[in-house]
């Protein structure tokens, strides 16, 4: 017998006895339930970026002080109302990424299928990512004007050349791209897919949010308000991934709210402000209104703008055909 495929394989659970409690809460007639594959997709993911860490720890004992300082003026660690660089964030969220799809395909290949059947299908990506873009894009512009408009913001242009502003955006724009991939691949991939599966679309989706607003707690300058503004958005992912049968466009849409709010209107983004902002967007006033140091996430119009966006899903996601959907 192969390990692939193990973790769809019938099993036969016992009628009676101390077995069959045992066994029933983990496998049925499919093989192992949902729930355990969850839970050993997020153990590997969680036990690979602690074998990262200790890499990258064990690698810079090598390095010489001299150089060590030198780049962590380039790579420091976000602290909150600090500025950080995209460049720790971009390499940061690529170790991250890699984690995420060791652990996918590990997962996958146990179950017996692909990663194209866990979100990540080829077909209509370029086309699913621009849309999820553009939307996100909208998004932020909305929320933006509206704390602007009520007296939540004030939107300053810093002095910065055309050069220096192409240079950044496009450091942010790398960056953010692997946040969308990473956060999308960990939560709204295999993890997604797998509880989908076995507990229907709300179910998965209602879990998948909790589990992303935890994760949001950890982030510095964090409040209750951002950590829920965070599980909003992960719901309009999962009804963008049930319309569009992939990842492409929650990666997309993700990744462009991500660059508009660390660089282009340089607001902060779980109390952490990015270097290189294009315009500078500073909270007044009431701190519900404003989001505070939490930045628009924070703010009660990001769950206006969120719940419009939820409403509007069938308008604003064009149904696709990647891979079979499910209710």
């Amino acid at each position: 017998m192969t390990l692939r495929g193990c973790l769809r394989r019938p099993v036969t659970v016992p009628p009676s006895g101390l077995r069959r409690w045992l066994l029933r809460p983990m496998f049925d007639a499919r093989g192992v339930r949902g729930w355990v594959r969850a839970v050993l997709f997020a153990a590997l993911v969680v036990l690979a970026v602690m074998l990262l860490m200790v890499l990258i720890r064990a690698l810079a004992l090598t390095v010489p002080a001299h150089l060590r300082q030198a780049l962590g003026a380039v790579f420091h660690r976000p602290r909150a109302g600090a500025g950080f660089s995209p460049w720790f964030a971009g390499l940061n969220e690529l170790g991250l990424l890699a984690c995420a799809l060791c652990a996918s395909s590990l997962m996958v290949w146990l179950d017996g299928r692909r990663l194209r059947e866990v979100g990540l299908a080829p077909r209509r990506r370029l086309r699913e990512f621009a849309g999820g873009a553009a939307v996100g894009v909208v998004m932020i512009t909305l929320l933006v004007a509206g704390l602007v408009i009520t007296g939540g913001a004030r939107l300053e242009l810093p002095v910065v050349s055309a050069g220096a502003a192409l240079g950044w955006g496009l450091a942010w724009a790398a960056a953010a791209v692997l946040v969308g991939l990473f956060e999308e691949i960990a939560f709204r991939g295999y993890l997604f897919v797998t509880l989908r599966e076995d507990y229907g679309f709300w179910t998965a989706t209602v879990a998948v949010a909790v589990l992303f607003t935890l994760a949001h707690g950890v982030n510095p300058g964090e409040n209750p308000l951002g950590m829920l503004t965070a599980g909003l958005a992960s719901v309009l992912f999962c009804l963008g991934i049930r319309r569009t049968g992939a990842l492409w466009w929650a990666i997309g849409c993700h990744a462009a709210w991500d660059w508009s709010e660390n660089f282009f209107y340089g607001s902060a983004d779980s109390g952490i402000h990015s270097m290189g902002r294009l315009f500078r967007l500073e909270p007044h006033g009431n701190l519900y209104l404003s989001g505070g140091t939490v930045g628009p996430e924070g703010s009660v119009l990001c769950f206006v703008v969120l719940l419009a966006a939820i409403l509007a899903v069938p308008r604003l996601v064009p149904r696709g055909t990647a891979i079979k959907s499910t209710s």
